[in-house]
């Protein structure tokens, strides 16, 4: 019989309370925590904001939800119901595979291009949209933003989340490769303006949410009100 310390005795009991979840990451989430675990952390801050931002929404789209992640936060920190959008076929399927059973039947994943077609059900009174728009064609950009503000309520509360054009420099190959259509700070707050009563607009470093010099800051963070 293995002996136990008192301070061990104590962890086996709390281990026990463990509930055993055999969960597994997306192969894009993967990569991220394996290769680049700041980033990774960095991520999952930002949905932390919208979480906080959106929290007495009873309906929030989410378009660019990928592999989910951010879904499981908008479930965890709010009561809404939650629609995550996606055009990649692949990740919505590893969401519904994957997130789907964890969701206590609160969100739905759907696989559609919002820039080809409007989203016609049920508006939402909340959105999030992270780390998308600097991925959008020049040329596509209207449309996306036209059919994204019309799945919207009136009053409804937006977070649009992208890097810095001012950060460029220091972004990854494969950020250089896909981020086509970068914002700065004035961009992207006249760009909102467009299509919101009200844009307010945040920057962050790191996992650091705050108010300070844009052109510093590597993220931008945007909250607007239809």
């Amino acid at each position: 019989m293995v002996e136990n310390s008192e301070t061990k005795k104590i962890w086996n009991k709390i281990a026990g309370m463990n509930v055993p979840y055999n969960f597994t990451l997306g192969p894009i989430n993967a990569e991220d925590l394996l290769t680049d675990t700041k980033h990774f952390s960095f991520v999952l801050s930002r949905y932390k904001f919208a979480s906080k931002m959106l929290k007495d929404c009873n309906h929030i789209i989410e378009i660019g939800c990928g592999e989910g992640i951010g879904a499981l936060m908008l479930l965890n920190e709010t009561n809404a119901k939650i629609t995550a959008i996606d055009f990649d076929a692949s990740q919505i399927q590893y969401a519904q595979n994957n997130i789907l059973p964890h969701s206590n039947e609160r969100v739905a994943f759907i696989c559609q291009d919002l820039i080809l077609a409007p989203y016609k059900r049920k508006k939402a009174d909340g959105a999030a949209c992270l780390d998308l728009i600097e991925h959008l064609h020049p040329e596509e950009e209207k449309k996306f933003f036209e059919n994204y503000v019309s799945m919207l309520k009136d009053e409804a509360i937006s977070i649009i989340g992208t890097p810095n054009k001012f950060a460029e420099q220091y972004g990854s190959k494969r950020s250089k490769e896909g981020h086509i259509n970068l914002f700065t700070p004035e961009r992207l707050k006249v760009t909102l303006d467009d299509y919101f009563t009200h844009t307010f607009l945040f920057s962050m470093n790191d996992e650091m949410v705050h108010t300070g010099y844009d052109k510093m800051a590597h993220y931008l963070i945007a909250l607007s009100i239809k």
